[in-house]
Protein backbone atom coordinates (compact mmCIF):
# COMPACT_ATOMS: atom_id res chain seq x y z
CA UNK A 1 0.00 0.00 0.00
CA UNK A 2 0.95 3.39 -0.86
CA UNK A 3 1.14 6.13 1.45
CA UNK A 4 -1.32 7.78 -1.27
CA UNK A 5 -3.54 4.24 -1.21
CA UNK A 6 -3.58 5.04 2.52
CA UNK A 7 -4.82 8.30 2.79
CA UNK A 8 -7.41 7.24 0.06
CA UNK A 9 -8.74 4.46 1.63
CA UNK A 10 -8.84 6.14 5.52
CA UNK A 11 -10.78 8.82 3.79
CA UNK A 12 -13.53 6.50 2.31
CA UNK A 13 -13.82 5.19 5.75
CA UNK A 14 -13.93 8.28 7.83
CA UNK A 15 -15.89 10.21 5.18
CA UNK A 16 -18.82 7.35 5.30
CA UNK A 17 -21.99 8.75 6.61
CA UNK A 18 -23.44 7.46 8.53
CA UNK A 19 -19.74 6.54 10.19
CA UNK A 20 -19.09 3.29 10.89
CA UNK A 21 -16.27 1.82 13.64
CA UNK A 22 -13.69 0.41 11.77
CA UNK A 23 -10.78 -1.62 12.45
CA UNK A 24 -7.15 -1.17 11.07
CA UNK A 25 -4.78 -4.35 11.16
CA UNK A 26 -1.39 -3.89 11.57
CA UNK A 27 1.16 -6.23 9.53
CA UNK A 28 2.36 -7.38 13.78
CA UNK A 29 -1.15 -8.66 14.63
CA UNK A 30 -2.13 -5.60 16.29
CA UNK A 31 -5.57 -4.24 16.15
CA UNK A 32 -6.74 -0.79 16.29
CA UNK A 33 -10.37 -0.15 16.55
CA UNK A 34 -11.73 3.60 14.82
CA UNK A 35 -14.54 4.08 16.78
CA UNK A 36 -15.39 7.83 15.49
CA UNK A 37 -14.59 9.90 12.53
CA UNK A 38 -12.47 12.03 14.51
CA UNK A 39 -8.63 10.67 12.99
CA UNK A 40 -6.48 13.33 11.23
CA UNK A 41 -4.55 11.58 8.81
CA UNK A 42 -2.38 12.51 5.47
CA UNK A 43 1.00 11.50 3.68
CA UNK A 44 0.87 8.38 4.82
CA UNK A 45 1.06 8.46 8.56
CA UNK A 46 -2.62 8.88 10.67
CA UNK A 47 -3.73 9.46 14.17
CA UNK A 48 -6.42 10.03 17.01
CA UNK A 49 -7.25 9.92 20.50
CA UNK A 50 -7.67 6.74 22.06
CA UNK A 51 -10.35 5.92 25.11
CA UNK A 52 -7.31 6.55 27.49
CA UNK A 53 -7.34 10.22 26.10
CA UNK A 54 -3.81 8.94 24.59
CA UNK A 55 -2.43 9.90 21.02
CA UNK A 56 -2.43 6.22 19.14
CA UNK A 57 -1.10 6.58 15.61
CA UNK A 58 0.14 4.26 12.70
CA UNK A 59 1.21 4.31 9.36
CA UNK A 60 0.94 2.75 5.45
CA UNK A 61 3.86 0.97 6.31
CA UNK A 62 2.25 -0.74 9.18
CA UNK A 63 -1.04 -1.59 8.07
CA UNK A 64 -2.36 -4.83 6.57
CA UNK A 65 -5.71 -4.37 6.27
CA UNK A 66 -8.82 -1.29 7.46
CA UNK A 67 -12.02 -3.25 7.62
CA UNK A 68 -15.27 -1.96 9.09
CA UNK A 69 -15.90 -3.36 12.58
CA UNK A 70 -18.01 -6.77 13.49
CA UNK A 71 -18.88 -7.32 16.85
CA UNK A 72 -16.08 -9.25 16.79
CA UNK A 73 -13.38 -6.87 16.20
CA UNK A 74 -15.24 -4.19 17.51
CA UNK A 75 -13.68 -5.48 21.13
Amino acid sequence: MTPEQFDETLRSFVKRRPFFPFVVELADGRRILIPDSHVAFGGGVAGFINEEGALDGFSYDEVRSMHFATPETAT
